[in-house]
């Protein structure tokens, strides 16, 4: 049995606090810092287990920003203004968000706003730093991907290959990224080429996640279609086709190591309320964990690669053992859960839907 315990545990504090439902939340990459990014408009920056945060006004003027509050987390104009995406950049000096407002923003951590990025026509919904943090990639629901310089602020390329709102992409190295769409496809591109290397077409729904594995070889896709797909570019066809969940597909993310289950391994989580554990080497199901009660959305592997904790809109972060695929304790919070991240030293974030946040304190219940 698992050990469930609610979130006013002594390892479980709540952090900062926003008006509205969380999307999206990032540890900083060396600092002790949690960015959030909110509908309520605003992305936060705070210190673990603090209330206080240095808050990120995304809101172009006071009215607005009165009326966003008197909404109070109800549909109104700050949903306009609602941050989709955030993400630090690799050397921590910046973070980087995405509003719906069609404009991506770079912020120093003390809350000054350095750049706005504006082109698009429509909300974006992601937005990443390459691995060197010389390129911003932007990907919106005016089907285009824009390449940003980072020291100019000025556009480097833009990409109009998708039919369809970009729903995620991720770097492969400093100039090789993979795009995805509503379109049902998954592309690869080149800084400096204009059209993608790859377009892949296999899925036959809406495609939600792209994520490349440790050795940025492979890439899983996860769609609508309820499969998961792993390609190679040497290929023009998935290398494998991953079913069994039997709803749409919300997060894939790979094992940082191989030495835990001695295969490349990767987690997909579904609407389904089940995650998948998928051993790519020889493209099969390890295990189906089964206990969630609703949809999951989001996955994060502790670094060793020996745990797997699940956030889902029943409210709970289940943390897994990939050793053997047992659930070890359920974590209750007070809303649908987001989005997780997890720290190197084996803290866990979590967002609820309700506008809270809590950091999860695994240091000395499993290490």
């Amino acid at each position: 049995n698992s050990d469930q315990r609610r979130g006013s545990e002594s390892d479980v504090h709540p952090s900062n606090i926003h008006n509205s439902e969380i999307f999206a939340i990032k540890w900083h990459p060396n600092k002790e810092l949690i960015a959030t990014g909110s509908s309520d408009g605003t992305a936060r920056i705070s210190q673990p287990n603090e209330i206080e945060a240095t808050v990120l006004e995304h809101y172009p003027n006071e009215i607005d920003k009165k009326q966003s509050e008197a909404s109070n987390g109800n549909c109104g104009i700050s949903d306009r203004y609602a941050v989709t995406s955030i993400v630090w950049k690799p050397d921590g000096s910046q973070l980087l968000t995405a509003c719906a407002d069609g404009k991506g923003r770079i912020w120093q951590l003390d809350g000054k706003l350095v750049a706005t990025l504006s082109n698009h026509t429509a909300p974006i919904f992601v937005c990443r730093w390459s691995a060197d943090g010389s390129l911003i990639a932007i990907g919106s629901a005016d089907t285009r991907v824009t390449i940003w310089d980072s020291s100019t602020y000025e556009i480097k390329q833009c990409y109009d290959h998708h039919k369809g709102p970009i729903t995620d992409i991720e770097w492969q190295n400093q100039s090789t990224f993979a795009t995805c769409s509503t379109d049902h496809s998954v592309a690869v591109c080149e800084i400096g080429t204009e059209k993608p290397i790859k377009l892949y077409d296999g899925h036959t729904s809406e495609v939600n996640v792209v994520r490349w594995d440790p050795s940025s070889n492979l890439l899983a896709s996860g769609s609508d279609d309820c499969t998961v797909k792993i390609w190679n570019l040497k290929q023009d066809k998935c290398i494998h086709d991953f079913r069994g969940h039997v709803r749409n597909i919300y997060a894939v993310k790979w094992c940082p190591v191989r030495r835990v289950v001695s295969c490349s391994c990767l987690a997909s989580a579904s609407a389904d309320r089940t995650i998948r554990i998928w051993d790519v080497d020889r493209g099969i199901c390890l295990y189906t964990l089964n206990r969630h009660q609703s949809p999951v959305y989001s996955l994060a592997f502790s670094c060793d690669g020996r745990l797997l904790a699940s956030g889902s809109y029943d409210m709970t972060v289940n943390i897994w053992s990939l050793e053997n695929g047992t659930l070890l304790r359920t974590v209750m919070l007070d809303g649908p859960v987001s989005d997780i991240d997890w720290y190197k030293d084996n803290r866990i974030v979590a967002v609820s839907g309700n506008g809270s946040s809590y950091v999860i304190d695994l240091r000395k219940s499993y290490y």
